[in-house]
């Protein structure tokens, strides 16, 4: 993904070698899909900024600027790593497909256990 910036502005991400594309900050490691997928959910900029306050509000302002003007590039690129989670999910449950009975075991249990709690 090429990184454009406007006039004057500089866009704040970067690719990393990795190729996750993450908002650039002194103290930041928040990836490009976090801040985007809130925007699409309807979250507004400020919203954004007290859910991920290390994301300076300028700048939030700026890669939703970017996703506008590059919608089809960045559209693509979530759609590159829902694929890659979808993959890395098969391959765990692959590896370990017991997983998904243990956790409702689990979970039941503590349901059982907080509602015996509020019982007492």
């Amino acid at each position: 993904m090429a990184i454009e910036s406007f006039p004057g502005m500089t866009v704040p991400l970067r690719v990393e070698p990795d190729g996750a594309v993450r908002v650039s900050g002194p103290q930041t490691r928040v990836n490009l899909d976090i801040v985007i997928l809130g925007y699409k959910d309807g979250e507004t900029p400020e919203e954004t900024h007290r859910r991920l306050p290390t994301v300076d509000l300028a700048d939030i302002y700026l890669v939703i600027a970017y996703y506008l003007r590059n919608t089809e590039e960045v559209e693509a690129y979530l759609r590159k790593i829902d694929e890659e989670w979808e993959q890395a999910k098969a391959e765990m449950d692959a590896l370990y497909p017991d997983t998904h009975e243990k956790m409702e075991r689990i979970r039941a249990r503590y349901a059982a256990m907080q509602q015996g709690k509020r019982a007492s």
